[in-house]
């Protein structure tokens, strides 16, 4: 009986996995065709990742370059409190300035604490804003400042 159950939950962890898997990959590639459009370079990594249900796995993640700004679009989480997936866009290399982007009732949400936006605790309590060409664009143009 024990081993019915192993396989029905490796089958279950796999098929987590690989929606979490394609749910990346399309952001990724969502990201990068705007950020080129939007004059950064790009280049796409895969990342060692470890999760309680799905196990060690690799995932991608993005470099952004412009000029002398570098940024990192990676993966952090499959779950979390409300979110069907946590993923950050930081500048590097200190991760000062951070977006976060949660996947909640099937589409990207992006939170940044905009300049212009009142002060909150954690950018967990930034406003968040649907994920579009132009959300990613205010928010990578305000950190570009912010590094420079």
């Amino acid at each position: 009986m024990a081993h019915s159950t192993s396989v029905k939950s490796s089958v279950d962890s796999s098929e987590l996995r690989d929606k979490w898997l394609a749910r990346l990959t399309d952001l990724v590639k969502l990201v990068d065709g705007w950020a080129k459009e939007l004059d950064w370079s790009t280049r796409v990594i895969q990342i060692p990742m470890e999760d309680s249900e799905i196990g060690a796995y690799k995932a991608p993640a993005l470099l952004l370059q412009q000029v002398a700004v570098r940024m990192l679009l990676e993966p952090i989480a499959r779950t979390a409190l409300g979110a069907d997936g946590v993923v950050d866009l930081y500048l590097m290399p200190d991760y000062d300035d951070i977006a976060s982007l949660y996947f909640v009732d099937g589409e990207w949400q992006l939170r940044y604490i905009f300049p212009d936006q009142p002060t909150v605790a954690t950018i967990r309590d930034a406003e968040s804003k649907p994920l579009s060409k132009e959300t990613l664009s205010a928010a990578l143009d305000s950190m570009r400042a912010n590094g420079v």
